[in-house]
C-alpha cells in the first residue's frame, strides 16, 4: 500500500478529538451566527436532486453538487439571473465540465476572487483592507495579503493590488 493510502486510513481510522470538534462546532456557530438561516440549503438530500447530479461527480461529493442544483433550479423558478457558484480545490472531483453543462461553475478560490474583483474592485478592496484592519495578531501587512492570494490562485487580483497598493509581491 503507498504510503498516501495509508496515511489516509490511518486518518479515517483514528477516533474523533474532541477538542478539535468543539473548534469547529465553535467555527460553525460563529458563521451561523454571522450569515443567519440563509446559508442553510434544504432539500439537497432529497433523491430527485441527487438523481440530477452527474454520474461522475465523486460520491463523497454528490451533496455539494446537489446543493448547488437546488439553489439553481430555485433561481431558475423564480427568474433570477443568479449564477451558482461552487468553489473548491477539489475540482476534480467536482465534474466541471458536465456541472457546466447544467448551469453551475465549479471553480477554485482563487479563479472565484479573481472573477470578483473583476467585476466589483471596489468591492472586492474594501473587503481586503477590512480584513488586513482586523487581523492584528499578529499584525496583517498588504503584502501579506498579496502573498496570500498568489498562495491561493488569485494571482490577478495579487497584481492588481500590487499595483494599485505600490506593494511588491514576494
Amino acid at each position: 500500500m503507498a504510503e498516501g493510502a495509508k496515511k489516509s486510513k490511518s486518518i479515517k481510522a483514528a477516533a474523533p478529538n474532541p477538542e478539535h470538534n468543539a473548534k469547529a462546532e465553535h467555527r460553525l456557530h460563529c458563521f451561523r451566527s454571522a450569515v443567519g438561516p440563509e446559508h442553510e440549503v434544504l432539500l439537497y438530500d432529497k433523491p430527485i436532486y441527487q438523481g440530477l447530479v452527474p454520474p461522475n461527480v465523486h460520491a463523497g461529493d454528490i451533496h455539494v453538487a446537489s446543493a448547488a442544483l437546488v439553489l439553481h433550479i430555485l433561481a431558475q423558478q423564480e427568474g433570477a439571473a443568479d449564477k451558482v457558484f461552487i468553489v473548491s480545490n477539489n475540482l476534480k472531483h467536482l465534474a466541471v465540465k458536465k456541472m457546466a453543462a447544467i448551469g453551475i461553475d465549479v471553480i477554485s478560490p482563487g479563479d472565484f476572487v479573481d472573477k470578483l474583483n473583476a467585476v466589483a474592485p471596489a468591492r472586492v478592496e474594501t473587503a481586503l483592507l477590512k480584513t488586513i484592519n482586523d487581523l492584528t495578531a499578529p499584525p496583517y501587512t498588504q503584502a501579506d495579503m498579496l502573498s496570500l492570494l498568489m498562495t491561493h490562485g488569485a494571482n490577478k487580483t495579487a497584481k492588481f493590488y500590487s499595483s494599485r497598493w505600490h506593494v511588491e509581491i514576494y
